[in-house]
């Protein structure tokens, strides 16, 4: 008969998160979080067995972007403008017999008559409206797909380098490869729920890579950016979100107290400029209403309302056209006096 240590043990194997030959925890985002972990929730950096997860929340987030613009595009009223076009062009060709209201008839009554009588006619136009529809939001939706993939794949190609500011498939190889620029480690925060990771913020500060110590030390921006800020659909009205965004307002004050105030220069690592970070930045898209009103509640400014680039996908003019924006939002950084 096992002792009560041993039954604690064995709990502790059971709720332990699986890992892969990598040492990265295996995570199925298409299955419910496991009821056997212990319900502990946890705020915790970029710890090398959760670096593949992060990645993975981040492409998630996008996904989700994705979906949200899909939403918009459905509901836009440019697509019930042309429907309605369709529709006044079909039965004005196609035109309906009005039969007349009889006394004492209902209203009911006298629409079902009507509908009756033009039924064939009023089945084909509900029909090409129903296809026409179709074919716009479709086409649509595609570019909407195409833009958001297109980025997607970006960041798998360059294993998450534009999101965290290095090469995430190095660190995944080796868990000491991060060991002389932790402030790239420390600038992501991982919430962790029964063992599983369910959102994360991504923090890119000024950091410039040297080579030789006695390099000039370069002029760079003072200004931080959120590369990422996603969370798993059924914790979206948890407040987790909130929380990530304030954590990253924190970040930057505790740089600016224990980095940006002084000069760092180190051989072979990362060199800190010897200047503060004075603005948090952050965009959204003109349809991510609800990240729109947190950027708002925490206390952002809307600096700048931008089209899509359609240098590459030239398509993206449609997405302009229906008011599509990249929108950028900014807080100044208090500093000490």
């Amino acid at each position: 008969m096992s002792t009560a240590a041993e039954q604690f043990k064995k709990a502790i194997e059971v709720t332990r998160p699986q890992m892969n030959k990598l040492g990265q925890i295996e995570v199925d985002y298409n299955k419910p979080i496991d009821k056997d972990a212990p319900p502990v929730i946890q705020s915790i950096p970029l710890e090398h067995a959760y670096s593949e997860a992060a990645l993975t929340l981040s492409l998630d987030g996008l996904k989700q972007t994705e979906a949200l613009g899909n939403k918009y595009i459905f509901w836009h009223p440019f697509s019930g403008i042309l429907i309605a076009v369709v529709a006044s062009v079909y039965f004005h060709k196609n035109r309906l017999e009005i039969l007349p209201r009889v006394k004492e008839e209902s209203l009911w009554g006298y629409l079902f008559k009507n509908g009756m009588k033009n039924r064939e006619t009023l089945g084909a136009g509900l029909m090409y409206m129903f296809i026409i529809g179709t074919i716009i939001f479709k086409f649509l939706a595609l570019i909407n797909e195409d833009y958001f993939r297109g980025k997607i794949q970006k960041i798998n190609d360059e294993n998450g380098l534009s999101v965290f500011g290095f090469d995430v498939s190095k660190y995944i190889l080796n868990d000491k490869y991060l060991s002389d620029k932790m402030i790239l480690k420390n600038n992501v925060n991982i919430i962790v729920y029964r063992n599983t990771p369910i959102a994360s913020i991504v923090l890119k500060t000024p950091t410039l890579d040297v080579e030789h110590e006695d390099d000039d030390l370069i002029e760079i921006e003072k200004r931080a950016f959120i590369t990422s800020l996603s969370c798993r659909r059924v914790y979206l009205k948890s407040g987790i979100l909130e929380d990530l965004v304030n954590w990253a307002k924190k970040r930057c004050l505790d740089l600016n107290d224990s980095i940006y105030e002084k000069t760092n220069k180190v051989s072979g690592q990362t060199v800190y400029a010897n200047e503060l970070i004075e603005t948090l930045v952050f965009k959204t898209y003109s349809f991510e209403f609800g990240l729109e009103k947190l950027m708002k509640e925490s206390g952002f400014t809307l600096k700048k309302l931008q089209k899509l680039d359609t240098k590459k996908r030239k398509l993206n003019v449609l997405l302009n056209a229906i008011g599509v924006r990249e929108k950028v939002w900014e807080i100044t950084v208090p500093t000490k006096e």
